[in-house]
């Protein structure tokens, strides 16, 4: 075993045992490859991205089985991230061909408008734009839990049966979608 296994060898026995700088150094080092793996896989920033946190969640919660005598750590890692690409494109291809969602509808703005000024409702159907652009702009997944969330009012547990996973993810997803969607927002309306 040459020192870089070593070093991951005792990285992964450090996660074992819930050492949360440990894995952090496990991402720092192997993060970039891996998340490299994932986009071969999946052809895409954000499902590699996507790939990479739920293998980064399974190698912690597994990190006491690993077996340095039946697999290098580099390998073993790289497998949990190659099945976890693959799931979320088998997924992400079922979901898609067998989409039920409908487009969100994003008219709780228009209500806003009421009795005000022709200049009021033009400013609204401007952020609305604004918001649809910024909207499409997140991946189609991250946009349902979004949707269902915040406009259907599903909690994390039914985003997390429907989408065959667990509420952490779903939590991380609907975090990143606001943080994304304010970020956009921010830049198109120059705040």
């Amino acid at each position: 075993m040459d020192s870089d296994d070593e070093i991951l060898v005792a990285l992964i026995g450090r996660c074992a045992i819930r050492d949360q700088r440990a894995l952090k150094e496990l991402f720092g080092r192997l993060g970039g490859y891996l998340n490299a793996v994932a986009y071969r896989i999946v052809g895409s920033d954000a499902l590699s991205q996507e790939a990479l946190q739920d293998a980064f969640v399974q190698i912690w919660q597994n990190a006491d089985r690993y077996r340095p005598d039946i697999a290098r750590p580099r390998t073993w890692m790289t497998s949990i991230v190659r099945y976890r690409a693959l799931d979320l494109l088998s997924r992400e291809t079922k979901h898609t061909a067998n989409r039920t969602l409908a487009e969100p509808d994003l008219d709780p703005l228009d209500s806003m408008s009421g009795s005000d000024g022709p200049e009021q409702g033009v400013q609204q159907r401007e952020v609305q734009a604004f918001l649809a652009e910024c909207f499409a702009n997140l991946s189609q997944r991250i946009q349902d839990a979004v949707a269902l969330a915040y406009l259907e009012g599903w909690s994390r547990e039914e985003l997390a049966r429907r989408f065959t996973t667990n509420t952490n993810t779903i939590k991380s997803w609907l975090h990143r979608g606001a943080e994304r969607l304010r970020r956009c927002l921010e830049a198109r309306i120059g705040q």
